[in-house]
């Protein structure tokens, strides 16, 4: 993740992280608006951000993950035990002993929890904050030192002392605000978190909750409605009886946090955040009733048991078709979703073995998934491939021998890297327009590409196929040549997936990872898909200069400098691999990273997190996908997330509905052009644009020509619709 410029930075940026985590946020701006409304009592927020600091310091010196550190999550637990106890406690030096243990034991709680929950895929939540306070409010009553705190009875008279009649007077127009019961309940609710009862401050909280999320400003409100109806259908409120705590923040953040954090947003994940509010209820009557009797407060121990619980059932499920888990937290629902839905539409390279066409050159598929005559039933999931010309006819001459036909003795290559686990090749060819029904799959090679997963090729040429069971063969690696054996009549490649090894095995839908389709200028790119019948199709050629162009190993570093700025320094790039093996492109100027990934076609930016003005953001558009195969007549195209929206109208818009329905596509295109040889080029150029459409409306965000040299980046361009003219970039690869 983002790596901060200097230790002080990071442990800065951790101490305000700490507030807005509260709310599973990283929005800064959130975050410092909540460190000053913490301040709105005075004592608790002076005692939690000193809570915060000794948190972040002590982890920092005891060697804790520091990407974990940095995001806060090692410190928001003590963060709350000292709002809490600046809340409920006079300072003094006992209340400073306390604060400083009761800091580090939340801190060392947080890491114990979180090592022991994190392999079961459960955040600690508020935990460690409950463990604390339950074993301080006991304890307390034996530090005889410690006083209560007692400035709830005589505040007015020290905010008279601090402010004098002005500040008196501003507080009792805000004390005389007389809003509906269900507003200021809400309101009343969200100051909960940070141990306070004031609308202003909970109106002030909700606003910056809308602006870090639109989702789960909305899921808060549908819990609180629905903690509402609840108590309402049960009797559960006596007159007088709906106030802050029984309509509280257990209701709203335990929405939050099953209905748009940990799980995807979507339609179904709102119903599942409403479900979670009659269990919420449910713990907060019965679990203030037993602590009472402990003298112990429940507080967020209701959120925590429900978030919990409706998160471990998911993670139990054999099939998980609906409520999909977070499965990288970014921190805001808005985020997760888009990224999600983003990464599930273009980065299926992950999902499969990228399987080529068995063959060289262009071929037809004159049989396609359930297919007439025998594609049918449990072998309907199979291709046939042969070779036609431009009038469409499958051999020359009058096509009376097997020499006739165009695809016959050509090589059949391996889809991808395997092992070879079944061989038949002693089957003879049969005569044009004639079938061996009885040895019915011909000459056939099996290959395994991994557990469960095997190709298979047939018809084959007898005694062609070099290859022998158990040996290792690699992607094009000869398996044969096309021929006409088994029920077969005339020559033709019949190619299929199965789950098992066996030659009649059913066959197995599985998409093929890069081709090309069509002929000539009006050819496509197509990526895991299945060819149709009557498609024309060919393997992507690689492109030695694209390829090493775009081979960017850790310990890679790159110059990049504005030439139209002479002060301004160069932009150091280097390449790195995070804890989860992810690669990225980390700018040492601006701290930006731009995570990647790449296949043998293609190389791909996954993600962006940083300035939006740097010289790696606008790589990251120009280069959001690239293919690794030199095809000048073909349109590269592929989606961007929705966080590149910036029309703040737009975006909160879209953030609304998000969950339920997407009206905004961000666009990417990409061509190749410039090479100075169509064969074998040494200088290429590659042109992209990144659009915004939405009702039928197209606005362009970028356009960009990125220039490659001797199989090296060498610079690119951007125009921005805003500027008259275009930013350039000099690329030079350090040793």
């Amino acid at each position: 993740m983002l790596r901060a410029n200097t230790p002080l930075r990071t442990l800065a940026l951790a101490v305000l992280r700490s507030y807005s985590l509260i709310f599973f946020s990283q929005h800064r701006g959130f975050a410092a608006l909540l460190l000053l409304l913490s301040f709105a009592n005075p004592g608790a927020g002076a005692a939690g951000l000193a809570a915060a600091v000794l948190a972040v310091g002590a982890g920092w010196l005891l060697g804790f993950n520091r990407e974990v550190l940095a995001t806060g999550g090692h410190s928001f637990n003590a963060l709350l035990v000292g709002l809490a106890l600046g809340t409920f406690y006079e300072p003094g030096w006992a209340y400073g002993l306390v604060l400083l243990v009761g800091a580090l034991l939340a801190l060392l709680l947080t890491v114990a929890l979180g090592g022991w929950l994190a392999p079961r895929g459960l955040p600690p939540l508020s935990l460690p904050f409950l463990l604390v306070i339950w074993l301080l409010t006991p304890a307390a009553e034996q530090f005889h030192a410690l006083a209560l705190n007692e400035r709830g009875i005589y505040w007015l008279n020290e905010m008279y002392a601090v402010g004098g009649a002005p500040l008196l007077h501003v507080i009792h127009w805000l004390n005389g605000w007389h809003l509906p019961l269900m507003p200021d309940t809400y309101l009343r609710a969200l100051s909960s978190v940070f141990f306070q009862d004031s609308p202003l401050v909970g109106l002030l909280m909700a606003a910056g909750l809308l602006w870090h999320s639109r989702i789960a400003f909305s899921l808060s409100i549908v819990a609180f409605l629905g903690a509402y109806a609840f108590g309402m259908a049960t009797g559960a409120y006596a007159p007088g009886g709906i106030n802050h705590y029984n309509l509280g923040a257990n209701y709203i953040m335990a929405a939050v946090a099953v209905g748009g954090v940990f799980v995807i947003p979507s339609a179904a994940s709102y119903l599942w955040a409403l479900l979670s509010v009659p269990v919420t209820a449910v713990l907060v009557a019965g679990l203030t009733t037993l602590l009472a009797r402990l003298g112990l407060p429940a507080f967020a121990l209701p959120f925590c048991l429900t978030s919990q619980l409706f998160l471990y059932v998911l993670l139990l499920r054999q099939r998980a078709d609906w409520l999909p888990l977070t499965p990288i937290q970014r921190y805001s629902p808005e985020r997760n979703l888009y990224a999600y839905t983003n990464d599930r539409e273009r980065l299926q390279s992950q999902l499969y073995v990228h399987l080529s066409l068995p063959f060289l050159g262009e071929w037809q598929v004159t049989q396609g998934y359930a297919g007439q005559p025998t594609h049918q039933g449990e072998w309907a999931d199979a291709l046939d491939f042969m070779i036609r010309d431009v009038d469409g006819r499958t051999y020359r001459g009058p096509g009376a021998n097997l020499a006739d036909y165009y695809c016959y003795n050509k090589p059949v290559l391996a889809p991808a890297d395997g092992v070879v686990v079944e061989v038949v090749s002693h089957i003879d060819d049969n005569p044009i327009g004639q079938v061996n029904t009885r040895q019915n799959w011909g000459n056939t090679v099996v290959l395994e590409h991994g557990p469960g997963l095997f190709s298979k090729v047939s018809h084959l040429r007898p005694h062609s196929t070099p290859v022998q069971v158990g040996e290792r063969v690699r992607r094009g690696d000869l398996l044969g040549t096309c021929g006409n054996s088994g029920r077969s009549a005339e020559p033709h490649v019949h190619f299929q997936v199965q789950a098992t090894p066996y030659i009649g095995s059913r066959t197995l839908a599985y998409p093929l990872a890069y081709y090309l389709s069509g002929r000539g200028p009006e050819a496509q790119v197509r990526s895991f898909r299945v060819p149709a019948e009557g498609e024309t199709v060919q393997n992507l050629p690689p492109s030695p200069l694209l390829s090493q162009a775009f081979d960017l190993p850790p310990g890679f570093r790159l110059d990049v400098r504005n030439p139209d700025d002479e002060a301004a320094p160069a932009q150091r790039w280097e390449v790195f691999t995070d804890a989860y093996n992810h690669t990225y492109l980390y700018c040492h100027h601006s701290g930006a990273v731009a995570y990647f990934e790449r296949s043998t076609a293609t190389f791909s930016f996954t993600a962006y997190y940083g300035p939006e003005t740097t010289a790696l953001y606008f790589f990251y558009r120009a280069a959001y996908r690239v293919l690794l195969s030199y095809q000048p007549q073909a349109e590269l195209l592929d989606a961007f997330p929705l966080t590149l929206v910036r029309n703040p109208a737009l975006r909160w818009a879209q953030d609304v509905v998000a969950p339920f329905v997407r009206f905004v596509r961000p666009c990417f295109a990409l061509r190749c052009h410039g090479a100075d040889d169509a064969y074998h080029p040494r200088r290429l150029q590659l042109s992209s644009r990144a659009e915004l459409r939405y009702f039928g409306r197209v606005r362009p965000l970028q356009q960009a020509e990125i220039e490659l040299t001797g199989g090296a980046l060498a610079g690119f361009r951007v125009q921005l619709p805003a500027s008259s003219s275009p930013l350039r970039f000099v690329c030079r690869p350090v040793a």
